[in-house]
């Protein structure tokens, strides 16, 4: 079974994050980030389940991304990986807010 990966308003406001904080230093360095986060991604749509449950809220998976956590929930009755948030290792993702949230119907 083949998923489609999406990213949530959240996950896409921290992918601007990043970009915002790598082009300060090497332009290259953003777009070699991104070109290897979008492998990592489409690897999910053929397996989904290859990264470990995020065991202080189950509901996400957490994948480690270099520097960066992404955190995703599998979505079977409609064949989504769903990215909700994105951040760098050194935050404290305790004082994050991780919550599963309604997305547009047209997902």
């Amino acid at each position: 079974m083949s998923f489609r990966a999406v990213f949530m308003e959240d996950a896409d406001r921290d992918l601007a994050a990043v970009e915002d904080y790598l082009v300060q230093f090497y332009a290259n360095t953003a777009r070699k980030f991104f070109d290897n986060l979008k492998k990592k991604v489409l690897s999910l749509e053929d397996n989904p389940y290859l990264y470990p449950v995020y065991k202080e809220n189950p509901y996400f998976r957490k994948m480690v991304f270099g520097d960066y956590l992404l955190f995703y929930a599998v979505e079977e009755n409609r064949n989504l990986v769903v990215i909700h948030r994105i951040f760098h290792g050194s935050r404290d993702v305790s004082q994050q807010i991780l919550e599963s949230r309604q997305y547009p119907q047209e997902f």
